[in-house]
């Protein structure tokens, strides 16, 4: 099995053994883990399911959650219970192969925005109403957009909605290795970029591009791009202030974690982290220059990241827990799991500065996500099931 087809989400049957040992592979990347300062946390199954690659909340107030799985169902779970029912099926339209497959969900009032691979291969965006009770009306099916893939591999695969209500799309850079047509830099390209549109479109065109995208006025550029430099985004997430979170899957030697600040204008609105950020790839790998054959001006350096080993070899993203959710002893770090190492691990944060490293639940297996609602901490894992993770 080639390498490229083991990375997240590189969904075949691979038995993988971790040691639980850490090889702190660079001081300045990694702060001592200090492991009498972690709270105490466990994991517990909290759903079997087939497949699960995230965990969605509507909005607080509902009685239920979405668990997406990736061969291209969408269940409402019931919150406090192991009930499910699905509701949307999108597997006639989608593949498993590679890294294909239904991968992402989030909602805008009364749509929800699913991101899928269809059967050829390239990634489609597109928009259903949803009822009050959560269920999805398939007739109403608008596709957004449609990307071309060029190979099976580093689709991303997340699409998030933004504190400013915008819709966010993570591409990876099309696949293969080392980016070889050298996409994730070039503006001319959508691949390799975090996206960023307004979806509530008009008879002409199904969705639009927000003015104030860094650059809507480049001649030539691509008008939705809001960040680029990206390999494989697949799991991003903003936190309380609207700092952008990314979690970017590696080539050969690091994973990282990668933290875009927001920024306020000049009327004191909150620009949401990411506008114009180039995250560097593939210049650079993690705190490496990579392909020297491209520059990379103001690269954003990882706040976090480790070397392919006993950590993992394929980061699986994360958030910031709230400032105000439940799992109180975890509020603001980042959390994050790796596919290869099942292993859950916390940045502590003085700000958006990493002040240590914590290693805090094992045993997730291939873990593909981390996602907070209102009321829980959950890992999703293609042993097909959902773990909660709690804190004493």
């Amino acid at each position: 099995m080639s390498k490229s087809r083991l990375r997240l989400v590189s969904i075949a049957a691979v038995v993988i053994t971790t040691a639980f040992s850490i090889g702190v592979s660079n001081a300045a990347d990694h702060p001592s883990r200090v492991a009498t300062n972690a709270p105490e946390t466990q994991k517990r199954t909290a759903l079997a399911v087939k497949d699960p690659v995230s965990v969605v909340e509507r909005r607080a107030s509902d009685a239920f959650v979405y668990v997406v799985q990736r061969q291209g169902q969408v269940l409402r779970w019931t919150k406090g219970t192991k009930k499910t029912t699905r509701v949307l099926d999108v597997s006639s339209l989608t593949t498993t192969d590679s890294e294909r497959g239904l991968l992402g969900l989030t909602f805008i009032g009364d749509k929800a925005y699913i991101n899928h691979t269809n059967k050829d291969g390239d990634t489609v965006i597109a928009e259903y109403a949803v009822r009050a009770d959560g269920r999805f009306i398939a007739s109403s099916r608008r596709v957004i957009m449609t990307i071309d893939q060029p190979y099976s591999n580093h689709n991303g695969g997340d699409v998030v909605t933004g504190p400013d209500g915008m819709l966010y799309i993570g591409m990876g850079d099309g696949g293969s290795g080392d980016d070889p047509e050298r996409r994730a830099l070039n503006t001319k390209e959508l691949l390799g970029k975090m996206l960023r549109i307004d979806p509530r479109g008009s008879d002409a065109r199904p969705y639009s591009v927000p003015k104030d995208n860094p650059l809507i006025s480049t001649k030539g550029a691509k008008p939705e791009i809001w960040s680029l430099g990206l390999r494989n985004p697949w799991r991003y997430s903003f936190d309380d202030d609207g700092n952008l979170w990314v979690a970017d899957v590696g080539q050969s030697k690091w994973e990282e974690v990668s933290v875009a600040p927001a920024k306020k204008d000049g009327a004191g609105s909150v620009i949401p982290g990411g506008r114009g950020t180039n995250f560097g790839w593939p210049a650079y790998e993690g705190p490496d220059r990579y392909k020297t054959d491209q520059q990379a001006r103001n690269v954003l350096r990882p706040i976090h990241s480790y070397k392919h080993g006993d950590d993992g070899c394929s980061i699986s993203g994360g958030v910031r827990v709230s400032r105000n959710h439940p799992q109180t002893a975890l509020q603001g770090w980042y959390l994050y799991s790796d596919y290869c190492s099942g292993r859950l691990v916390g940045l502590e944060l003085n700000g958006l500065k990493l002040v240590s490293t914590h290693d805090l639940v094992d045993g997730l297996g291939n873990a593909v996500s981390v996602d907070q609602t209102s009321t829980g901490i959950y890992v999703s894992s293609l042993d097909d099931k959902v773990y909660e993770i709690v804190t004493s």
